[in-house]
């Protein structure tokens, strides 16, 4: 890991066990940079890029044992998020996210799935590869990443399905589904759906998709509009 400094930073790791806890801080001025042959470990979220990564500006990144969202499985997270001052960006490569089985908050191992969400506000579903031996989710970012705030929820939940109707820039019903999914968008462009191993099935510049042959499951439908913004759904086939 190669280190640029200007001014005093604190890189601190952490066991898995230390929550609600800073785990990272950059002065204003400072910066750290990775390179794409190294890896940095914030308290159990393990960073590795494919590119080098920079991290600048004044920042903080903590960790805490309060879930997002909140009643049961189906509107939460487990209790395990990391929560940064500004939003970290320009990141590509591999995210591993440490657990312990006593955060699950009644969820299966099985339908994890890493959730990261935007500076806007917006949380986008992530089909993580699960490693229940290791404790970890992994998933690996082709794409720019921007997050602030990044979780793991269960395959099944509504989290981010809930942060699309507040953002109100689009809507997509009925969810679940067993024929059709309407988009609703003042500029939609092309929408994508995903099967939980990142495969895509379907894809249409229309604000309509056909998803009757489709195997009952969950997907991931990522939806860009004319600003090239884009914003992920989970979406249940039944």
């Amino acid at each position: 890991m190669n280190f640029l400094r200007k001014t005093t930073f604190v890189v601190c790791v952490l066991t898995v066990s230390q929550l609600f806890t800073q785990i990272l801080t950059v002065s204003n001025g400072a910066s750290i940079s990775v390179e794409n042959t190294a890896s940095i470990n914030l308290g159990g979220l393990t960073l590795a890029p494919s590119n080098t990564f920079v991290i600048s500006g004044t920042k903080a990144v903590s960790i805490t044992n309060t879930p997002v969202g909140a009643g049961s499985e189906d509107n939460t997270s487990i209790n395990r998020v990391y929560d940064a001052t500004t939003a970290l960006s320009g990141f590509t490569g591999t995210i591993i996210f440490a657990y312990e089985e006593s955060e699950l908050n009644g969820i299966a191992e099985s339908d994890l799935t890493l959730e990261t969400q935007s500076a806007d506000g917006v949380w986008s579903s992530h089909p993580a590869n699960v490693d229940a031996t290791n404790n970890t989710l992994s998933y690996v970012f082709a794409d720019t990443l921007e997050f602030m705030r990044i979780t793991a929820s269960s395959l099944n939940a509504n989290l981010t399905v809930e942060e699309m109707a507040a953002n109100d820039f689009v809507k997509v019903y009925p969810n679940p589904t067993t024929d059709k999914l309407i988009i609703v968008s003042k500029s939609l462009q092309k929408s994508i759906l995903y099967n939980v191993n990142g495969q895509k099935v379907l894809e249409s510049n229309r604000n309509e998709l056909t998803v009757s042959e489709l195997p009952i499951g969950v997907y991931f439908l990522h939806t860009t509009n004319a600003q090239n913004q884009l914003i992920t759904f989970k979406v249940i086939k039944k």
